[in-house]
């Protein structure tokens, strides 16, 4: 078992010049899953209606942070067929600003260290199965976050959040630095916005999700930089994060209301439209993702 970590800054917060959403909350109480699915989806639509109607966010820009094999069968669950044994994956950075209390912010969504990825026991298993001259031509060299940022006018101690629709294959000391002054901290300026829940389970986790964690991924990061939430957030104008939990127990959505509409980010499957409008948007996929979506919605 991995030693102990230290106790977050704080616990079931709401940061400093964010406010907590209501409306899910009495839905997320309800106890039986299928009454609480539909009592959910009726509380977002509510949601949703506000959050479309108000204020904007201030830009959005996504950042390249890698790209990793993926097994086929894993990415499409099935639905579609394919003789590659496996797809590319390209995981991408967010960098979102917005006002927040007339005050500019910057929230970085999903700043995953490219090599902690590796130290995830799937990924390593997956690595060990594949020659280093085929990896080297599936895996992009990418310049670093930091450098990325400087090209759009950003320094690293501009950043004031980071934030992860869930905590598989992330190493939080490079991005957050450690205790001990050992590893210094990428973007210095930061809180780190974590859902307790999940926080919390990484101490021990089930057996099936063991492998997708790093490990020690969180172990002796500094302890002020934390900030661990229960709450659906409103950080500022045009954003804000909603539990959606199922990928893993604190898995959490990023809403950004744009000028191109209402747009959500998460290893889960989410969406900001309803009815019609998700049925005709299904439509594009190949017809046999197509179907899958339809017939588990």
């Amino acid at each position: 078992m991995p030693p102990a970590v230290p106790a977050a800054v704080s616990a079931g917060a709401v940061p400093a010049g964010a406010v907590a959403i209501p409306e899910l909350d009495a839905a997320f109480r309800v106890a039986s899953p299928g009454p609480r699915l539909r009592a959910v989806r009726v509380a977002a639509e509510r949601l949703r209606d506000r959050f479309a109607s108000g204020p904007r966010a201030v830009s959005v820009r996504t950042l390249p942070v890698g790209t990793s094999p993926y097994p086929t069968k894993h990415a499409f669950w099935g639905a579609a067929l394919s003789v590659a044994p496996f797809v590319l994956l390209e995981h991408r950075c967010l960098v979102v600003q917005f006002l927040q209390r007339g005050e500019l912010k910057t929230l970085l969504w999903n700043p995953t260290d490219a090599a902690g990825v590796r130290m995830a026991p799937f990924f390593a298993r997956l690595a060990a199965k594949v020659p280093r001259r085929v990896q080297g031509l599936i895996a992009r060299e990418l310049p670093p976050l930091p450098e990325q940022l400087g090209s759009i006018g950003l320094r690293v101690q501009d950043v004031d959040y980071v934030a992860y629709d869930h905590f598989h294959v992330q190493d939080l000391r490079p991005i957050l630095g450690t205790e001990d002054g050992l590893t210094a901290a990428r973007f210095p300026n930061a809180q780190l916005l974590a859902p307790e829940v999940e926080w919390t389970d990484w101490d021990d986790l089930h057996p099936m999700q063991r492998a997708w964690y790093v490990r020690d991924g969180k172990i002796g990061v500094q302890r002020s930089r934390i900030v661990l939430t229960s709450a659906d957030l409103s950080l500022g104008d045009g954003v804000m994060l909603v539990r959606t939990p199922g990928h893993t127990s604190g898995n959490q959505t990023l809403f950004v209301n744009t000028d191109s509409g209402v747009w959500g980010v998460s290893e889960n499957g989410t969406c900001a439209d309803t009815g019609p409008r998700w049925t005709a948007a299904s439509q594009g996929c190949a017809p046999s993702v197509a179907g899958r979506i339809l017939t588990w919605s």
